[in-house]
């Protein structure tokens, strides 16, 4: 139960930024038999893209099975591409789909239906789609992806950094990556609907990158002028902070679809609720995945590229590794504040840290320093460090009073 509180109130120190090449191997590995997939099995692209024919069978009554069917169409020498029942009960139907057929074809084809279903040629429904409409379809979905690409970039840019842009977009191409992959090997058709759920889980995916982004940026921000973290572990302390809250939306989120998937692709058959299911399932996954396991590393990957950030990590561990030597320059400064009268929480209050911890670790810091610094000789009564009365004259100046030989004063 302590680690669920923990995990709960984003009190949970998981090394994801130390562990990132293990993540970085992983990652590779799926990606590369994706892409071998591709190269092997390609996808099977639905009729509205590849264009064809199809037969719809009313299959209310249980005298024939779907096999039957298929084969019949076989028989009369059509190619089917797909076969698969929708509906369930009074509404179940078969789908058979072939490759474009002419006119006396598809009369065959009608007439192997009729004979094994024994069903009126009337109510065997065939149609025939173009591959023009699936290939306007795809054109239009390219155009909305760029579009989408190039504003969701700029946001990010504008609201973050470009880094964040650059970290974001790669985990976004890693999901669109797996996804495909998925498709690729289960053997799913890809229809309107799959690309409709391709667009659908980008922007799942970037909403839980921007997230943990939004918390890297608080917690990075006046990082440079600040000794207690490097950037990799702000950036691994906002992950674990936001883990918690990651993980429930991406639950919230797949409970429906895998009521999709299961429900309507399992139970009821419908290949449109199939083919959305999916995408959105792998997708969502893909998405957390990326958001906590890559898209930070990466993002810190490309931070300590900046000579800044690497120096200021090696200052830190540096002064970690060693804290008796302290930081030099804080001390020269600190100890001139004391000579010139200046107090240590004047300096102190117009510093930006990581977080309200580092900024009383820095104060507890300086006092140490002044503290340490050498005292000026008291004069007047005045302790060590304070600052001069003002108007006060040493004794001994020609304003102090004085007495005439002979003890009188003037």
């Amino acid at each position: 139960m302590s680690v669920f509180k923990r995990l709960y109130r984003g009190e949970t120190n998981i090394d994801f930024i130390g562990s990132r090449r293990r993540w970085y191997m992983i990652s590779g590995v799926l990606a590369l038999l994706c892409v071998l997939t591709f190269v092997v099995n390609w996808f099977h692209f639905g009729v509205e893209f590849a264009g064809g024919s199809q037969f719809v069978v009313p299959a209310a009554s249980t005298d024939f099975t779907l096999a039957e069917v298929r084969d019949a169409v076989e028989e009369s020498g059509a190619e089917v591409s797909s076969a698969q029942q929708v509906g369930q009960g009074g509404e179940r139907k078969f789908l058979i789909r072939t490759p474009v057929l002419d006119n006396e074809d598809q009369a065959a084809a009608k007439e192997a239906i009729t004979e094994v279903t024994g069903l009126p040629t009337d109510q065997i429904t065939a149609t025939e789609v173009s591959s023009s409409w699936g290939r306007e379809v795809t054109r239009q979905a390219l155009y909305g992806l760029i579009a989408f690409l190039v504003l969701v970039s700029a946001y990010i840019w504008i609201r973050f950094e470009r880094a964040m842009a650059i970290a974001a977009l790669g985990a976004l191409f890693h999901d669109l990556l797996l996804t495909a992959g998925a498709y690729s090997v289960i053997g799913f058709e890809v229809s309107p609907a799959t690309v409709i759920g391709l667009l659908t889980i980008l922007g799942f995916s970037l909403y839980d990158t921007v997230v943990v982004f939004d918390k890297v940026d608080e917690n990075t921000r006046g990082l440079l002028g600040s000794s207690r973290y490097t950037y990799g572990e702000a950036a691994n302390l906002a992950v674990n902070q936001t883990l918690m809250r990651s993980i429930n939306t991406t639950l919230i989120a797949l409970l429906p679809v895998s009521g999709l998937l299961i429900v309507g692709a399992g139970v009821l058959g419908y290949g449109t609720l199939k083919d959305l299911a999916l995408v959105l399932f792998v997708g969502m996954l893909s998405g957390a995945y990326s958001s906590l396991f890559l898209a930070t590393p990466w993002l810190v990957d490309i931070k300590m590229l900046d000579q800044r950030y690497k120096l200021h990590a090696q200052r830190v561990l540096a002064r970690r590794a060693d804290p008796s030597k302290g930081d030099r320059r804080e001390a020269r400064k600190a100890a001139a504040e004391v000579t010139t009268g200046k107090s240590a929480a004047g300096k102190g209050a117009g510093r930006t840290s990581l977080s309200k911890d580092s900024d009383a670790e820095d104060e507890d810091t300086e006092s140490e320093v002044v503290e340490a610094a050498p005292a000026r000789a008291k004069s007047g009564g005045a302790l060590a460090g304070s600052a001069p009365r003002t108007g006060a004259r040493p004794s001994g100046s020609r304003n102090s009073p004085r007495k005439r030989q002979g003890g009188r004063k003037r």
